[in-house]
């Protein structure tokens, strides 16, 4: 059963938004767009509408006991997060992507997600929280359940915000959160599964960890694989196709290097020559089938889609 999570920066200058082409770099446009709500953004003086959004199932605000009655409403919240970063480049808030389990229903997908953002970012930073459960359609015929949780990186104080808890050495940029809040996830799982008396067991260890020599694989959205089953070359399934083509050649040269190795073969030496000769074809081969001149007499558009 496939779980993961994902962390992202919504700021400014990286355009992180609700649709990748808006031209507002807005946290309030990010939590209209993932509630499926109207919302007034003051900022730029524009109200985003995303009420006919659909495969929104919940959402909802999670403040630390004691936070003001107004950060409960959306639009006040991220308003007034907006108001507080002066910056043209700040960074506003950060998303976390849990991607949850098909085999739970949606009283079980709410129970998980708000048990994660209570213990691992209410109570534990005294930050809010605004998340929202999506399960559009996947490629595979399925659906794709899975929540977006926008939280605040300043923490409550009486009735406003304190002290940004950014920062690579011990803030909320560091790798460490990032790995602390991936195992805190997969023990929440773990614990739902073994209260469902499911068999079922997660491992959110990335491929590394796992002793896996495997490139991760970037997953096509139902919209990408809507474009290449149309005969679009998007720059997405262009590292898709790319990842699944290194990891095949690199099985490939595995099988080939233990039966040589079974019938008598040389040393470790030979054996990595042959590896660095198997990569640069490989990438060559990837560059001719699949690189720039397979994509020449494509339309621009075409060219420049990146599916994200």
């Amino acid at each position: 059963m496939h779980a993961n999570l994902h962390i992202n920066a919504i700021s400014r200058s990286s355009g992180r938004n609700a649709v990748a082409a808006s031209a507002y770099r807005s946290a309030v446009a990010c939590a209209a767009y993932r509630s499926g709500q109207e919302i007034k953004d003051d900022r730029y003086n524009k109200t985003h509408d995303y009420s006919r959004k659909e495969n929104v199932l919940h959402s909802e605000i999670m403040t630390p006991e004691g936070a003001p009655e107004w950060m409960h409403n959306r639009q006040s919240l991220w308003n007034a997060v907006e108001a507080g970063e002066k910056r043209k480049d700040a960074q506003l808030a950060k998303e976390i992507i849990l991607t949850l389990p098909r085999n739970l229903d949606l009283e079980q997908q709410k129970e998980v997600v708000q048990g994660f953002v209570k213990k691992n970012i209410v109570d534990k930073y005294n930050l809010v929280a605004d998340f929202a459960i999506h399960s559009p359609d996947a490629s595979d015929g399925g659906k794709n359940p899975h929540a977006h949780i926008m939280f605040t990186l300043r923490p409550v104080e009486g009735e406003g915000f304190g002290k940004k808890l950014t920062g690579y050495n011990g803030g909320l940029d560091s790798r460490e959160i990032l790995q602390d809040w991936r195992f805190a996830y997969e023990d929440l799982l773990n614990e739902t599964a073994t209260k469902a008396e499911s068999e079922i067991r997660f491992d959110l260890r990335n491929l590394k960890e796992k002793g896996i020599d495997r490139e991760p694989q970037p997953k096509i959205g139902p919209k990408v694989n809507y474009m290449e089953k149309r005969g679009y070359h998007t720059e997405w399934g262009k590292e898709t196709r790319k990842a699944a083509h290194n990891n095949y050649a690199k099985e490939s040269y595995r099988r080939h290097t233990a039966t040589y190795q079974l019938i008598g073969g040389g040393s470790s030496q030979p054996a990595f020559l042959v590896e660095s000769i198997r990569a640069d074809i490989a990438n060559k081969y990837y560059e001719v089938m699949y690189g720039d001149e397979h994509s020449r007499g494509e339309t621009d558009h075409n060219q420049n889609y990146d599916g994200r």
